[in-house]
């Protein structure tokens, strides 16, 4: 145990797998196709997660954020979105299996960026921030108190 005091989702009825896995996988579901299909390597795609949505998500979720990024919150962006979200969506095709060329070229971009024999030392130092960043969340203020959001 890392001790990172980690939140979690209650699942309203049984699905398969847990809710953050699920969102993971779709993540990752993305990136590979991306990958594998030649839009990006791999290194974008933790690029564009670490340096944007991984950021804005460390403490604004999904729903959140699209709340946010339209003028008059999520009935407005779904209004000004949907559709071409949906097209996107359309896009994405069956789940790619995590195998042959596309593999080699995410676990190359990962061992040369973190060599296995030293994972473990990487371990330490996510864990370390991940308990920073926990730390940090819990000083954080809050977007709008009980009486603001009434």
């Amino acid at each position: 145990s890392s001790g990172i005091n980690a939140e979690y989702g209650v699942a309203k009825k049984e699905c398969d797998g847990f809710i953050l896995n699920r969102l993971q996988y779709a993540v990752l579901q993305e990136g590979w196709r991306l990958v594998r299909d030649g839009v990006c390597d791999a290194r974008d795609i933790d690029t564009v997660m670490t340096g944007g949505l991984g950021i804005r998500w460390s403490f604004i979720g999904p729903f959140e954020t699209a709340h946010l990024n339209a003028p008059d919150g999520m009935r407005d962006y779904a209004e000004r979105y949907s559709q071409g979200i949906v097209r996107v969506s359309e896009s994405f095709g069956t789940p790619a299996p995590f195998e042959g060329p596309t593999l080699e070229q995410v676990a190359g971009y990962l061992e040369e960026e973190m060599p296995v024999e030293r994972l473990g030392e990487v371990r330490e130092w996510r864990d370390k921030v991940l308990k920073d960043m926990a730390i940090f969340r819990q000083g954080m203020p809050p977007r709008l108190s009980e009486q603001e959001r009434k």
